[in-house]
């Protein structure tokens, strides 16, 4: 039993952090944006962003544990009734879908650095995406127990390599003058979009509270390792706000190896992340339509090719300030909603 419990948290633990590490932690630019460019006091804000990140997620599992919610809808319901969930569901839907073809368009950039097609590059993704989506939430599952403890060897050997060869930390930091509290709270609610969409659907999955723990806390130390050391190598790379890539700042010329394995994680943190965002969206559609995991997921994935070749900046300008305010009321819906209840009912 006991076993159990630590291997099905320990599997919710690697589904939530391959969730949360996308392609813009995976290469270092949100960990500089959000932390790093405050400077020394970074350290304070990633910890308090993965607290929330802890916190938040255990009471999506718990909430989907208790009452068996199949997608993130049904899940909004609870948290905020059926009238203010029927519009935050439409800004989550787009969300997940302007967030996969933005992931879809990254994996056909990152083939053609590779001299391949980047049409290929967006067709190898969405098959790969397929394959595992139509084996549900296990196939979740399964897959990031697999990828995550890559990237999270690769991520943090190459941080910690640049640490221990370089002790200067540079002093000059772009937001350093500012408070880091406020870019740590916009950092989780920036990401707990996505992880309700997938957390939401493991109900059915968990068989106890002890799991939920288990995951929320693992995932929570998972993420402040990779986050603190990749930050802390970070720290030591002058004007890294030049670089459109900060983990490549991390790795020395003559580092060919390292370079080509950086690279595949990176396209790995794009799958990861499409996947979880298109599994939230087949979860949630497979309620209104009656059609099979198999065809929604084909027309969805494959519809998305096309569009991977087009410019969202337009989209993203207009939809970005709601997910703003979505995220962030979101976050803070979940953070209160056990209050609602007694000791009893927890």
């Amino acid at each position: 039993m006991l076993n159990s419990t630590i291997k099905n948290g320990g599997r919710i633990a690697l589904t939530i952090i391959g969730t949360t590490i996308g392609a813009g932690f995976a290469s270092g630019r949100e960990i500089w944006e959000f932390f790093t460019s405050y400077g020394l006091q970074s350290v304070i804000g990633i910890t308090i962003a993965m607290i929330l990140f802890s916190i938040s997620s255990m009471i999506i599992l718990w909430i989907s544990w208790k009452n068996r919610t199949t997608n993130y809808f049904e899940l909004l319901i609870l948290l905020m009734g059926k009238r203010l969930a029927k519009l935050f569901d439409v800004f989550i839907f787009l969300y997940l879908i302007s967030g996969s073809i933005v992931m879809f368009a990254g994996s056909g950039a990152t083939f053609k650095q590779w001299n391949i097609p980047f049409l290929l590059g967006v067709v190898i993704i969405a098959v790969a995406i397929w394959l595992v989506i139509i084996r549900g939430v296990n196939g979740l599952m399964n897959l990031n127990s697999l990828l995550v403890p890559f990237l999270i060897i690769i991520i943090v050997f190459v941080s910690y390599n640049y640490v221990i060869h370089h002790s200067i930390i540079y002093g000059d930091f772009l937001r350093q003058h500012l408070k880091v509290w406020p870019s740590a709270v916009t950092y989780a609610a920036f990401n707990v979009i996505s992880l309700l969409g997938v957390l939401s659907t493991m109900g059915a999955k968990i068989n106890s509270k002890k799991e939920i723990v288990l995951g929320g806390i693992l995932s929570s130390i998972g993420l402040t390792l990779v986050a603190i050391v990749l930050n802390l190598a970070l720290l030591r790379v002058h004007m890294a706000q030049k670089f459109e890539i900060p983990l490549f700042a991390l790795i020395e010329a003559n580092q060919e190896i390292l370079s080509v394995l950086v690279t595949i994680i990176l396209w790995l943190a794009i799958y990861t992340t499409a996947l979880s965002n298109i599994h939230g969206i087949v979860s949630r559609v497979q309620k209104k339509v009656n059609y099979s995991t198999e065809k929604i997921s084909a027309i969805f994935i494959f519809g998305m090719i096309p569009l991977a070749f087009i410019g969202f900046s337009t989209l993203v300008k207009y939809l970005y300030p709601f997910y703003g305010v979505v995220n962030l009321y979101v976050l803070a819906v979940l953070i209160l909603y056990p209050f609602q209840f007694s000791s009893n009912d927890l």
